[in-house]
């Protein structure tokens, strides 16, 4: 079988049991691969020196066999044992150490070791032992013959699983499959060739999971420790690998901008602050001032934001300064309505399809003759408005004069442009809509525009209580209500026109009055 056809085989079952990307499985089993193969030569080392000293006990008792309780065919059986699982181990070290190997090549080797050794000591010695038996000439054991050595083959199986899911971490399922037709073979000799009452069988054969139990959860913790440790560290060079990527990036990205102008008659400042590492947003200057000066002509300035942030906008920010490259080589000068149709042409064609869009806003500055004036020509494609800051007059937005870039059609998108004169000392200030969206620390979007007090919306008010509303006047009395007004007794109180708030402030007072004076008589 290739290597290729058993990767094909065992990765479904990777896929399904380990929550490794696709594009880290190759390198995943590379790791584990070296893992598993370093562990298996160490546990092939180890089994060794224990047969080893098995060897040496055996050589023992028949060097001296009136001081060993045992006899010959026992030891016959112990040598037999030995001769096993010396021949598999030296065969497997071998085979681990010869060359590397891949993932599944390494894990169905240790899978039929793993069954060897398990089916040896947990029913080959126990068959052993019953030939020992019969050809000695001993009588037929017991039922507590068989217990014992039952209990001894379940300890053994476990010693053994342990010791190598101790050294070999395998998955539960990779080390359940080699451990079932071993616990089969165990059942089938309890059942068949054992003798005891019912109830021994069924302890014996209820024990037979617990032997292998340690082993599997023992080896599902290392493999689910190294699954994680693999996640972890992918992970660290995963980031780090993007982060110098994106830096990377940003750095070719921001190459674009166009230096500073700071001397001459047309300044330009600008300050470029992503949301992300890396965002959509660019600047287009020309001509160029190298070094940062300009010179006495127009000045063509473009803004352009595209939509959605990362990568993917900074990609299209590439385009669209491509584009805009074509535009001023054909024109050294154009218009800022030609600029827009011809950005919202182009994005159509390239940048509408995969769903993204932008928005600009061209300004081009035309020094005059007189050395403090230039007139300004503008033109936006659904970018916020700018301002128009100027010395002698109030601030002036600068609103757009045609629809978001990417949405309407060639055929359909027009384009208007506004102009304005300037003076010495006034500023054109224009953003991108990301200054809209930065958050205050109270978590709120800055607002685009604040309003005067006095447009502010102003919570309706609620009427007042029914007890509360003033009552009809009733209209004025006639000479005969007033000779009967005359007469009515002074003395009398009146009814008060007071609210029952009024009455209750003024009683207030009335009370607080008194208690002063009798505090200041006192």
């Amino acid at each position: 079988m290739s290597p290729h056809h058993s990767r094909s085989r065992i990765e479904p079952s990777a896929r399904q049991h380990d929550p490794i990307p696709r594009e880290f499985l190759a390198r995943y089993d590379a790791e584990r691969a070296a893992l598993l193969r370093r562990r298996a030569i160490w546990y092939c080392i180890v089994v060794l020196a224990l047969v080893a000293h098995g060897w040496g006990v055996t050589a023992t008792h028949l060097a001296f066999p009136e001081s060993s309780s045992g006899s010959a065919t026992t030891a016959s059986a112990d040598i037999v044992f030995h001769a096993l699982f010396t021949l598999a181990f030296v065969r497997a070290l071998i085979y681990f150490a010869r060359k590397p190997r891949t993932r599944p090549e390494i894990v169905r080797a240790f899978q039929w070791l793993l069954f060897f050794t398990g089916l040896t000591g947990a029913v080959v010695i126990a068959l052993l032992r019953h030939a020992s038996w019969s050809a000695d000439s001993i009588p037929r054991h017991t039922a507590d013959d068989d217990l014992a050595q039952g209990l001894a083959s379940l300890v053994t199986l476990l010693g053994l699983h342990f010791i190598s899911s101790l050294l070999v971490a395998l998955s539960p399922r990779e080390g359940l499959v080699p451990m079932l037709p071993v616990m089969l073979a165990f059942i089938a000799w309890v059942l068949f060739a054992s003798v005891g009452p019912a109830e021994q069988k069924a302890w014996l054969i209820g024990l037979t999971p617990a032997a292998v139990a340690p082993g599997i959860a023992w080896g599902w913790w290392r493999y689910r420790s190294f699954s994680d440790r693999f996640h972890a560290r992918t992970i660290r060079q995963r980031y780090a690998e993007v982060t110098q990527e994106l830096s990377d990036a940003r750095r070719v990205h921001e190459a674009l901008f166009p230096p500073p102008v700071t001397r001459g008659r047309v300044h330009i400042r600008y300050t470029y602050e992503p949301m992300r590492s890396i965002g959509g947003d660019f600047l287009f200057v020309r001509p160029l001032a190298f070094p940062p000066s300009a010179t006495e002509g127009p000045t063509l300035v473009v803004l352009i934001d595209v939509t959605g942030h990362g990568i993917a906008a900074a990609l299209a920010v590439n385009r669209l300064h491509a584009e805009l490259e074509r535009l001023t080589a054909a024109d050294p000068l154009p218009s800022p309505a030609a600029v827009i149709t011809g950005l919202n042409t182009f994005t159509c064609a390239a940048l509408a399809p995969q769903s993204m869009f932008a928005t600009a806003f061209c300004v081009r500055i035309e020094p005059d003759a007189k050395p403090a004036t230039a007139r300004v020509t503008w033109a936006g494609a659904g970018h916020p408005p700018a301002y128009l800051r100027s010395t002698t007059a109030p601030v002036r937005l600068l609103d757009s004069t045609a629809p978001m870039l990417g949405v309407l059609d060639a055929d359909l998108f027009t384009c208007d442009e506004g102009q304005l004169p300037l003076t010495n000392g006034d500023a054109i200030v224009t953003l991108t809509d990301g200054r809209h969206r930065s958050h205050r620390p109270r978590r709120q979007p800055a607002r685009h525009r604040r309003r005067p007090r006095r447009h502010r919306r102003r919570r309706p008010r609620r009427p007042p209580p029914r007890h509360h509303r003033r009552r009809r006047r009733s209209p004025p009395a006639g000479p005969v209500q007033r000779r009967h007004a005359d007469r009515r007794d002074l003395s009398r109180p009146q009814r008060s026109r007071l609210s029952r708030r009024q009455a209750r402030i003024q009683a207030s007072r009335v009370r607080s009055t008194e208690s002063r004076r009798i505090s200041g008589r006192a």
